[in-house]
Parts: structure tokens; C-alpha cells; sequence
């Protein structure tokens, strides 16, 4: 078992082996975008590596919290070396140097290697501690486990502040494994193309391009269960305007001769390709674009088929291989594909997808890509699921609504690390209970739902915290969901209940006050209109539970 944990996790960081980067900082490398999920240029900015770096392997800070993690890794070069307590002490005893503005210029002085001290600049730690930025959490990450001596120094400083963390083998695997990047399919393939392809030399790889017959490509293995498209930004949209138009193109022969003149065609990655008079031969399949055309191929009649050839651009890649992600992403970007798309393949989107499964398994699922699939009798999409994290998590419901930003400028800040298969489910029961609290509201607020629920849910995540229970609900679902997932929503619905008729009667006051001045629709699109209406809900609120007995609509279930 520790061997596979340990081949999973440096097939993981092999990528991240780059330039002169040696493997304990690409460890490092992988931790802080696959875990920490930082963007990759901010991991390069957050890494100093080498001797006389003072334990300190990297420092990210939250500039939200103010806060100040510090970083240590160390690489094994076998799967079943024990790491001892000798670099944990020297993470411990690097916080000191960040207590204050005088701690750092210490530091500075003391000749650290050049990198730790260009990335105490770089992040302007001096003035960051001076405005209040405190070290709250050491992070020391490791390929290996903790031996005996290691384990008996991590408990006895359980109660130390900051608090060491420890990411080992045992614990970095699982993430790993749900990091990883689909494979292609093992199959063996051969296409007979129209005329010998063109091929040409790309560094260690190679490409080829060709017309082929769209017969021979609807019948590749893996279209029915969608296997073949695993990597594919998107699968089927189903029937758009766009795969009519080419459904009926297939179907008129006379188009069929003029067809790869006006097609993109098909991009597939391989990991071998050979070229012989007109035939490629491919070990391992997979298609990145074109996923749409080749499932509108494979529901035509062959008949239809004949006569009708196709543009396909061949790449051989290597096996796990940052080249696989970046050909993908290009491919797709010249078409458009929306940043939910793009984003589908990211790391964080297939680790939360994979822990769904682990957790739930068919009772909920986790959409990523447009088409998939999913079995589960529950189903949170990532764009709903992004929305909801922005109104319930963030506070800031008057965002939500603007999906371009979802999946780009905020998209680091909204699938944060405290986001995880857990707080999917029970944000999936909070849409449930929102779906059905639709039928209590004003007619106006009705029609205008798809903003309205978003300022609702944030609503429900203020009055959550009026109990000890409904604050630790938002902080760990998993105490009470799955389990107790009919009385949470039941408490869920009785306190939106209440919610909702506060918020119907502010709207109502507002139209007399202002009569046709008033817009309740742009009420929950900006951060004053909603301020106001929380205002209105929470005096409401507070009202009530001034009477004998009113608290029982607040959220009381015990884990």
C-alpha cells in the first residue's frame, strides 16, 4: 500500500520538476496548488528552496485573515523512509523569525540563501507583520511518514501555538489520487486515412494531420460510455442549434465533398504514434476536441457516413505530462467554451468530483463538465455549486449572479481549501430547501428566483449562526449529513420560512414607501440592496424571539 501511495504522489509532482526546481521544492510545488490550491504563479512566488533557508520552504498569506502560513517539505527517495523530528523542531523554530518587524530584520541579517530572503521582500512580510499578519499555521509536507521520534514531537505540541500540521505519505496519498489527471484509454487504434498524413517533429513529440473517414471515427472505442473523452473540457450539450445544424449537414450528401473545408475537425492525443503509406497507428486514445462532432457521428445512420471524411490532428503525448492539460485547454479555447468549461479539468474540480464519489457514492454526485453521466439520485453542478459558495460562504450573494467571475478572477477565492466533498452535500440540501421555498414567495420575487435564492441563502447562513449548532453546521456539515439529512432539512425549511416571509414584507413596505420608484429586482443585485433586506430579516427575527417560546424555528438539531 505505501508503494502505491508513494508512486501516486510522484507521478503527481513529477510535472512540477522544472528548471533547476529539485524534488523536495516540486513536492512543495504540487502541494501548494493540488492542497493549498494556489494558482501556479503564485506557487512559484510562494517557493524559496536550498541551504541556509532557516527551515522555511515556502510562506503563502491570506491577506483576508491576515495570516501567515509557513512551509517546510522534504522528499524521500524511497516508499518506506520514516521522517524524523529534526526538520519538524527546525519548522517550529522558524515562527519566531515573524513576530515582528525587528524578529525579520534579524532574519535578514542572519545571511539567509538568497531565495528566502528576495521572497521576504517579494511578499512585503516586514510591513504585512507590522499591519498585523501573525504566523498561524506551520505546514510541513513530506512524501514519507512519520517515524516513532516524529510522532512522539507532533504530540508534544498539540497545544503549541501556531499549530504544526503534518501532510505524509498516508495523507497526501488519497489526494493524489484524486489530483490525477485522466488517463487515455490503453486501446490500440488504426485509421485509414484519405491520403498519407502530413507529420512533423514537435521536441520529444510528434503530430500528424490527416483527412479520414468520419466511419472509421465513430467507431472508436470508448464513445458510448464517454471513456474516450475523459480529459475533454466539455461532453455533450445535447441537441444545440449547433449539433442540429450538423446532423442535418451529415444527412445532405452533397455537402459531404465540401465538408473538412468548413469542419474543425478533431484533435486526439496518443501516447505512440507510427505512420505507414496511409494508415496511423495509435497506443492510447483520447479526444480533446471535438467531443460534439464525433457523438453526432456515432448517432448517424452509416449510410449517411459514407462519402464524408474529416480534419484529425493527431498528437503523440507523453504519459503524465503537463502537454496532455495544455493541449487540451488550447484546443477548446479557440472555440467557444466558457471558463466553467476550461476549468473542468482543473485539479481542484477532479479532486472535489473523485471525493464525492469516495463519500457518497451513488446517493450524490458532483457535476464538472456539461454531459457527464452521473448516476447519483442527487446532483450539485460545479457552477451551482460556485454560486452558492460565493452567498453562503464568501457573504456575498449581490456576486453570485455574475457567472463570468465564478470560474476566473474569483474562482481561487471560491473553491478555497476549506471547501470539500462535505459542504457540497449540504450545500445541495440548502438549493433543495430553496427550491421549495419558492412557492412562498411574493409573485414578483418568483419570476425573478434565479437572483433572489442566492441573497435567501445567505440569508439562512446569517440566521445559522444565531446557535451554537446551526455555526458548527456551516463549519462541518459531516456531523450531522448524511445522517441526519431529514432533519436538517426540516430545520432548514422552518427557518427559511421565516426568512422568507420577513423578506416578502420588506419588499411589500418598500413599494408603498416608494411606490414606482422601487425595483425589487435590483434590491438582490447590489451589495446596499441586500444589506437592507438582511437589515429588515434580522430586526424581524430578533422580534420574534423576544416572545415566550419563539426560538424553535431556529436551527436546534444536535450532530
Amino acid at each position: 500500500m505505501a508503494k502505491a501511495l508513494y508512486d501516486q504522489i510522484e507521478s503527481e509532482i513529477e510535472p512540477h520538476l522544472v528548471g533547476n526546481r529539485q524534488p523536495t521544492a516540486a513536492l512543495l510545488a504540487w502541494f501548494l496548488n493540488a492542497v493549498w490550491r494556489q494558482d501556479l504563479p503564485e506557487v512559484d512566488d510562494a517557493i524559496c528552496d536550498g541551504t541556509g533557508d532557516k527551515g522555511i520552504d515556502g510562506i503563502v498569506v491570506d491577506d483576508d485573515l491576515n495570516e501567515i502560513a509557513i512551509f517546510q517539505s522534504k522528499h524521500r527517495s524511497k516508499h518506506d523512509a520514516g521522517q524524523g523530528d529534526k526538520e519538524l523542531r527546525n519548522l517550529v523554530g522558524a515562527a519566531p523569525y515573524f513576530e515582528s518587524q525587528q524578529t525579520i530584520d534579524g532574519l535578514l541579517a542572519s545571511n539567509p540563501n538568497a531565495e528566502l530572503a528576495n521572497l521576504i521582500r517579494r511578499l512585503d512580510l516586514r510591513e504585512r507583520v507590522a499591519n498585523g499578519a501573525t504566523v498561524t499555521r506551520l505546514i510541513f509536507v513530506t512524501n514519507g511518514t512519520l517515524d516513532p521520534a516524529g510522532k512522539g514531537y507532533v504530540a508534544s505540541i498539540t497545544t503549541a501555538a501556531p499549530e504544526l500540521e503534518i501532510w505524509d505519505q498516508p495523507r497526501l496519498g488519497p489526494i493524489a489520487s484524486r489530483t490525477r489527471a485522466p488517463e487515455l484509454r490503453k486501446d490500440s487504434v488504426k485509421l485509414h486515412a484519405c491520403s498519407a498524413p502530413t507529420t512533423m517533429r514537435m521536441g520529444s513529440s510528434e503530430l500528424a494531420v490527416a483527412i479520414v473517414p468520419a466511419a472509421e471515427i465513430a467507431a472508436l472505442p470508448g464513445i458510448s460510455d464517454l471513456s474516450l473523452f475523459d480529459p475533454n473540457v466539455r461532453l455533450s450539450k445535447g441537441r444545440t442549434r449547433v449539433n442540429r445544424d450538423l446532423a442535418e449537414t451529415i444527412k445532405d450528401r452533397a455537402d459531404h465533398v465540401l465538408f473538412p473545408a468548413y469542419h474543425n475537425g478533431l484533435t486526439l492525443l496518443t501516447y505512440g504514434l507510427r505512420t505507414r503509406g496511409k494508415t496511423l497507428s495509435l497506443d492510447g486514445i483520447t479526444v480533446v476536441n471535438g467531443c460534439q462532432s464525433l457523438l453526432t457521428f456515432s448517432e448517424s445512420r452509416a449510410a449517411d457516413l459514407r462519402d464524408l471524411n474529416v480534419l484529425v490532428k493527431v498528437v503523440q503525448v507523453e504519459p503524465n505530462t503537463r502537454l496532455t492539460e495544455k493541449i487540451t485547454f488550447r484546443s477548446n479555447n479557440q472555440n467557444p467554451v466558457d471558463i466553467r468549461d476550461q476549468r473542468s479539468t482543473d485539479n481542484i474540480q477532479r479532486a472535489l468530483q473523485a471525493e464525492v464519489a469516495e463519500r457518497y457514492g451513488e446517493t450524490f454526485a458532483y457535476e464538472i463538465r456539461e454531459g457527464e453521466k452521473l448516476q447519483a439520485s442527487q446532483v450539485l453542478t460545479n457552477q451551482e455549486a460556485a454560486q452558492l459558495l460565493m452567498a453562503v460562504y464568501l457573504r456575498e450573494p449581490f456576486n453570485a449572479v455574475r457567472k463570468v467571475h465564478l470560474f476566473d478572477t474569483d474562482y481561487r477565492r471560491i473553491f478555497n481549501r476549506n471547501v470539500d466533498g462535505a459542504r457540497l452535500y449540504f450545500l445541495k440540501q440548502v438549493s433543495d430547501v430553496l427550491k421549495e421555498a419558492r412557492a412562498n414567495l411574493r409573485s414578483d420575487l418568483k419570476s425573478s428566483f434565479a437572483s433572489v435564492r442566492f441573497t435567501l441563502a445567505y440569508l439562512l447562513a446569517v440566521q445559522l449562526e444565531r446557535t451554537t449548532q446551526g455555526e458548527t453546521l456551516l463549519e462541518d456539515p459531516q456531523q450531522w449529513l448524511p445522517s441526519k439529512t431529514t432533519e436538517v432539512r426540516a430545520a432548514l425549511r422552518d427557518l427559511l420560512d421565516e426568512i422568507v416571509q420577513s423578506v416578502n414584507f420588506f419588499i411589500q413596505e418598500e413599494e408603498q414607501e416608494k411606490g414606482d420608484d422601487f425595483d425589487p429586482k435590483i434590491t438582490f443585485k447590489n451589495r446596499n440592496g441586500v444589506r437592507e433586506v438582511e437589515h429588515a430579516v434580522d430586526r424581524d427575527i430578533r422580534r420574534i424571539l423576544k416572545r415566550p417560546g419563539a426560538s424553535a424555528f431556529l436551527f436546534n438539531v444536535e450532530p
